[in-house]
């Protein structure tokens, strides 16, 4: 996303305007993450930001990482479109099969509901190379309702969930006041 956040960011939140977020797949928040570049350089006025990671070894190295920033709340948890919090089946490969295997690095970023072939982004040739060391375990769940409700107010919606962020974005914005100014959907210069 890379200049189009650039210019989405610069044109919704010049002039100290408060960055309020939701962040749905949050990763460790450094490796390919949109915003971690922003909370180093402090170009822009945070003043708040929620960030949801479901897999128990990223969602430690998330909250470590954050650590410097303390506007930033994490939550080990998966946001869902059902209708109430749960449990689902979470999909991912491990950073210590990445290391001990040489995946490529990329393979980090990999987490979803499903991660069959054909349902990730991933060319058929690199699913290949990692379809061996997908895991699966279960994840406490929260209804992407439920966020938007709470969160009404948030400014700024950033997902990355392999595939699903179509699902998400979609019943999100049926709550008529969740409208960030800056989103998947919106983010064009």
């Amino acid at each position: 996303m890379g200049d189009i956040l650039d210019q989405a960011m610069s044109k919704a939140f010049r002039g100290g305007k408060a960055v309020r977020f939701l962040q749905i797949g949050g990763n460790d928040g450094v490796h390919q993450d949109p915003l971690y570049d922003y909370h180093v350089s402090g170009e822009f006025h945070f003043d708040w930001g929620h960030i949801f990671e479901p897999i128990p070894e990223y969602f430690e190295q998330l909250v470590a990482n954050m650590r410097p920033y303390p506007y930033i709340t994490c939550h080990e948890l998966a946001v869902d479109v059902a209708d109430m919090p749960g449990t689902r089946e979470f999909s991912y490969v491990s950073g210590e099969d990445i290391f001990s295997h040489g995946l490529p690095p990329s393979s980090k970023g990999i987490g979803s509901f499903s991660l069959d072939a054909g349902t990730t982004a991933y060319p058929t040739a690199k699913y290949d190379v990692i379809k061996d060391y997908i895991r699966t375990i279960t994840v406490g769940t929260i209804p992407v309702s439920e966020l938007v409700n709470k969160y009404a107010d948030a400014n700024l919606l950033i997902t990355d969930c392999e595939g699903f962020d179509t699902s998400l974005i979609d019943a999100a914005l049926r709550n008529d006041r969740f409208r960030p100014e800056v989103s998947p959907s919106n983010a064009r210069p």
